[in-house]
């Protein structure tokens, strides 16, 4: 028969039966807590890799832009696609998640949830300042995606026929985009400046062009194809566009330093694929089907015409581009990544509402080791952009409107045309970058004289000495010849007193003119 003792309740851990001693039931205890501790030890790397089963080797994250469609049809879609020819034939899982908000983006690649995002490199010293975000994360471009042909324009109203004619005008722009690219270096090939102009600072393109539309502005900067909806709203025009500077808004792709290294190898088959997913797009049929693609992937609204449309205003960057972005060939003679990434931080450090301290250099924010990874591309679809070429000129060409003139005075030896080591510097420093950022316009050497001497003779002696000048651009850049249409004035454009000698050096000039479309 049980005692009073036994029969009175005792402590008891909850969850075990009560008839048990307490000492027991901490020896059972112990054992569970030693086999889930071992379980979750030894097992942990099964379950991580387990539930990362449908997680793509490589995650990015893009805004709504059509320069992203190669990829992502090369992908089948945004989501890991074993399928698709991404995985198929470069042996890759890859997924693409849409996110606009720019600060969301440098989240995820701070926290690991995206391994890279992508961005403009004329932009991107904006956000490369020592105490950023990005800079602290060592953040670095490895890859070069497009150049914007077109797809930025710079709208004004029909009285502004040139650069010049912006002085004093109201500029709606969205600083800290693209855009603003666009608007320094149109107001820099007119010799102006932004106090020189009153800009109205958007929050973003849209904005900008509604600024433009409802009468607010008298230019303004946007993207296509909102470039349409201001030239309908108004009589306006298209004063310049990145059809005309091919070469200043270049986006690219965006990783932080340690992770390219620890994932190299799926970087390279990521740059690899893509670049051969670029170079389809010279295909109409293919970048239509990567139109469709894309606007499926990130449930566009737009019609695939339109996207279509945004697809061809870009240059997509082939293997050999790429290779000459990243400064590895010794023979290019355009604008590398350190050049625009360079100018810009200089432009941007105090320019257009900014206040940077301490630029990160390119040699800090760049990392060409995936592209020079990569050694399997060659032929034709994957060589490096030519220079653009142009017609041959035409007797209009000598009248035709100039966006911009800049005159330069080169100091030549009397009745000669020979450039010496001295004029050939002033060149280069004077018209050689200017040149190269508006490669897509033709452009007008006009040479004058003063009136002293032979009209006839002058004529023909400003003749040989713009010709001078564009012969030497077009060695040294590669210029096509006939993108240069010369003309020779003597002394028929004086823009001075020629009866003194301050008046008569002053005729003596070289003017660069850049020619509308």
């Amino acid at each position: 028969m049980a005692t009073e003792y036994q029969n009175k309740p005792g402590k008891s851990i909850p969850g075990f039966p009560k008839n048990w001693t307490l000492g027991f039931q901490f020896v059972v205890l112990l054992i569970i807590v030693g086999v889930i501790g071992a379980a979750a030890y030894f097992g942990y790397p099964y379950i991580k890799n387990a539930s990362k089963g449908n997680r793509a080797d490589l995650r990015a994250g893009f805004n709504n832009f059509v320069g992203f469609a190669p990829g992502i049809d090369l992908n089948g879609g945004a989501a890991p696609n074993k399928e698709s020819r991404m995985y198929k034939e470069f042996g890759l899982t890859f997924e693409a998640v849409r996110m606009d908000d720019m600060q969301k983006l440098n989240d995820a690649l701070k926290n690991g949830d995206l391994d890279f995002i992508f961005t403009t490199t004329d932009i991107s010293p904006i956000g490369m300042d020592r105490s950023s975000d990005l800079a602290k994360m060592s953040v670095v471009q490895f890859l070069k995606i497009d150049d914007s042909r077109g797809a930025d324009v710079f709208i004004v109203d029909k009285s502004i026929n040139t650069i010049a004619d912006l002085k004093g005008k109201k500029i709606a722009c969205a600083l800290g985009w693209p855009s603003n690219t666009l608007l320094h270096a149109t107001l820099e090939a007119g010799g102006l400046t932004e106090a020189d102009v009153t800009i109205l600072p958007m929050g973003d393109p849209f904005a900008a062009k509604t600024a433009f539309t409802t009468g607010n502005a008298d230019a303004t900067v946007v993207w296509s194809p909102d470039d349409e909806e201001c030239l309908r709203s108004r009589d306006a025009k298209v004063l310049t566009s990145t059809y005309m500077l091919p070469n200043i808004i270049m986006d690219g792709f965006i990783a932080r330093k340690e992770v390219l290294e620890e994932k190299k190898e799926l970087f390279v088959k990521l740059a690899r694929a893509w670049l051969v997913a670029n170079s389809e797009m010279k295909d109409p049929a293919r970048m239509a089907k990567a139109a469709q693609t894309y606007k499926t992937a990130f449930e566009v609204p737009d019609d695939v015409s339109i996207i279509l449309d945004g697809m061809k205003k870009i240059h997509f960057a082939t293997y050999g581009d790429n290779i000459n972005f990243f400064g590895l060939s010794t023979d290019y003679t355009g604008i590398t990544g350190q050049q625009l990434y360079t100018k810009m931080a200089r432009v941007y450090k105090t320019g257009y509402g900014n206040t940077l301290t301490n630029v990160v250099p390119w040699a800090e924010a760049s990392y060409p080791g995936i592209v020079q990874a990569i050694n399997d591309l060659t032929g034709d679809a994957h060589a490096a952009e030519g220079q653009i070429q142009f017609e041959a000129q035409k007797a209009s060409d000598t009248k035709a409107p100039a966006v911009a003139i800049k005159p330069i005075t080169i100091n030549f030896a009397t009745a000669s045309w020979t450039l010496t080591a001295e004029m050939k510097d002033l060149i280069e420093n004077e018209l050689g970058q200017l040149s190269v950022e508006f490669a897509g316009m033709k452009v007008r050497i006009e040479g004058n004289t003063d009136n002293v001497g032979a009209a006839a003779m002058n004529r023909d002696l400003s003749y040989k000495r713009a010709k001078a000048v564009a012969d030497y651009l077009v060695k040294t850049y590669n210029f096509d010849p006939n993108r240069f249409v010369i003309v020779g004035n003597g002394p028929d454009k004086p823009v001075a007193d020629n009866n003194t000698e301050a008046g008569r050096a002053a005729n003596r000039r070289t003017e660069f003119q850049l020619l509308a479309e």
